[in-house]
């Protein structure tokens, strides 16, 4: 093919999905702005709940016991 210095003017084919008044992007802007607005939220309370969590103590302190432990021992061997 050979080119020439002009350039053929290219077909002009109507857009498709056109959106003159911006609603569509609007409506996008809004929900994104409710998606970012719950992930802060879901983040602060994340973040809220693990700072809480370090601070608190343990409600029940773990304790051995050793005649349960002994008497475990007991049986086995007599079983044997």
């Amino acid at each position: 093919m050979i080119r020439t210095a002009v350039m053929p003017a290219a077909e002009v084919t109507p857009q498709v999905f056109v959106d003159s008044t911006g609603r569509r992007g609007r409506l996008l802007a809004i929900a994104g702005f409710f998606v970012a607005l719950f992930a802060a939220f879901y983040i602060a309370v994340v973040g809220t709940s693990v700072v809480q969590a370090s601070d608190a103590g343990l409600s029940t302190k773990a304790t051995v016991s050793t005649s349960a432990t002994t008497s475990a021992s007991a049986s086995a061997s007599s079983s044997s």
